[in-house]
């Protein structure tokens, strides 16, 4: 067999000369530099994060919060996100080793840390966000907003509705029914064979007292509901919610972004309760605007977020907004009938027009109608009696056609033009929004939370989105450029004086 040279490998018991500091592994332009330099700019007593006021007594010190929100920034921007795997980390990876300086906190320590500076989080991705400006990396002109589920840390299984707990009572009040019948059934037996009190299944009456257990806590749970006002109560993570989308169920959150159109950076993120995005587009356009500074601001987003409150309040914060129009008369034209767009309205005459010619007039006091003022709008009986498009128009009890009108319909007509002089901008609100959202959930692995409630979650996000921008920022500027900047951003006077 003829030999082949391979490439020299090392001999594992030979004795070498490695590098006397660790700093010579971890290269100028390396991105744990930039992470290190930006961490050292934040002031983490200002921005809320424990254990950094002094502190004179005895104990052992605790770690530092810098070293520990370095180490997750890292982790996060590397697809690590479990405490016990970043604690392997601290021991093994040489970028880990230099980023928090041979620091070796346990999983607990870092887990705590997580979870016990939720809103300090949320504080340092806004500061990023004021770094992100200072920089001028938003353009301020466009941003589109969008959702998506992330799942919880519970299950389906521990999530209740009201309908939900009610089947499971009557099953388990059936159950307990046969199993007391069983019960009465073989003492009666027992008695009539002078034989006492012999039941053939000794475990049911321990079977028995574990459903009246189960039948009391489902009682409990239903009675919380109702307390609360909720629709849904949870027994693990207390405010996570089954949300429900194209037939699919996840017990979770209603995550929100909204990111700028120059470099896709993300400028706004919330995580909410929200079954739906309806009530979402105003809020966001508010804290995107908040954000932004901008004169000329302009949203995009999809049908799910088309509600006419929802544009009259973005209007009058002065943010226009492009919101696909669902298409909700499309099952009545395909059965061959008139749709409502198919009547123009006359404002002079305050009344609608059929395509036949014929009024139909106000009808009644004006009504609210899910939170919206309506006014009622009807045909003549004459009218409809004698119309060559009665079969097209009514349904075969109705006599007359009925139309409701929200008292600022004109929001929704200013918006449809507004649509139509912009037939292609859905295609660049896809492009811009939905890039992110499949970064962090199929490239970082972040379609989860790993903390409970509410707060947490949110804190736990506004970290996802910090790890997201600063890849972008890592991407955009490059690693040597972000960290310069940050050596030289007021207030970091320690990287300062090291890089003089």
């Amino acid at each position: 067999m003829s030999s082949r040279r391979y490439h020299r490998a090392l001999n594992r018991q030979q004795d070498m000369l490695l590098p006397l500091c660790i700093d010579d592994y971890v290269s100028q332009n390396n991105p744990v530099r930039a992470i290190d330099a930006y961490v050292d700019t934040l002031d983490l007593y200002v921005l809320g994060f424990k254990n950094t006021e002094p502190v004179i007594g005895a104990g052992q010190p605790a770690y530092d919060p810098a070293a520990l929100l370095k180490l997750y920034l890292y982790g996060y921007l590397q697809g690590i996100r479990s405490s016990r795997k970043l604690e392997r980390e601290t021991t093994r990876n040489l970028e880990v080793m230099w980023l928090i300086a041979g620091l070796q906190p346990t999983y607990k320590t870092i887990a705590d840390f997580r979870q016990g500076n939720s809103d300090a989080l949320k504080a340092a991705n806004r500061d990023f966000l004021l770094l992100c400006k200072e920089l001028t990396l938003f353009g301020g002109e466009q941003v589109a907003v969008d959702g998506s589920f992330f799942n919880a840390n519970a299950s389906k299984a521990g999530i209740y509705t009201e309908d939900k707990l009610n089947k499971q009572l009557e099953k388990l009040s059936r159950k307990i029914a046969d199993y007391q019948q069983a019960l009465a059934e073989q003492d009666s037996a027992d008695d009539r064979a002078s034989l006492g009190s012999l039941v053939e299944d000794k475990q049911l009456p321990a079977k028995l007292e574990q459903l009246q257990t189960k039948q009391a806590e489902k009682k409990a749970l239903l009675q919380q509901l109702k307390t609360s006002g909720d629709k849904q109560v949870s027994t693990v993570d207390p405010d996570a919610r089954l949300l429900t989308k194209r037939g699919q169920t996840v017990s979770g959150y209603n995550v929100q972004i909204a990111v700028d159109d120059r470099h896709k950076l993300i400028v706004v993120d919330e995580a909410t309760q929200a079954g739906n995005d309806v009530h979402q587009l105003a809020p966001m356009m508010a804290k995107a605007q908040e954000t932004l500074q901008s004169e000329s601001l302009t949203g995009l987003a999809d049908s799910g977020y088309f509600e006419g409150n929802q544009l009259k309040s973005c209007e009058d914060q002065n943010t226009p907004v492009y919101v696909a129009i669902p298409d909700k008369s499309k099952a009545i034209a395909a059965k061959g009938r008139l749709t409502r767009e198919q009547f123009s309205y006359d404002p002079e005459q305050n009344a609608y027009c059929c395509p036949q010619g014929k009024l139909l007039t106000v009808s009644g006091k004006a009504h609210q109608k899910n939170g919206k003022w309506m006014t009622g709008y009807k045909s003549k009986p004459a009218d409809c009696s004698q119309c060559p498009l009665r079969e097209h128009c009514l349904t075969e009890k109705a006599t007359i056609k009925q139309i409701q009108r929200w008292e600022h319909e004109d929001v929704i007509e200013r918006h449809r033009q507004r649509m139509e002089q912009q037939p292609g901008i859905m295609k660049k609100r896809a492009a811009l929004v939905e890039h992110p959202f499949g970064t962090l959930k199929h490239r970082a692995g972040m379609n989860h939370f790993l903390m409970r409630g509410l707060e947490k979650c949110r804190g736990e996000f506004s970290l996802m989105v910090l790890a997201y921008n600063f890849t972008r920022l890592l991407t955009i500027l490059g690693a040597d450029a972000l960290r310069d900047y940050c050596v030289r951003r007021p207030g970091n006077t320690l990287k300062n004086m090291e890089y003089a």
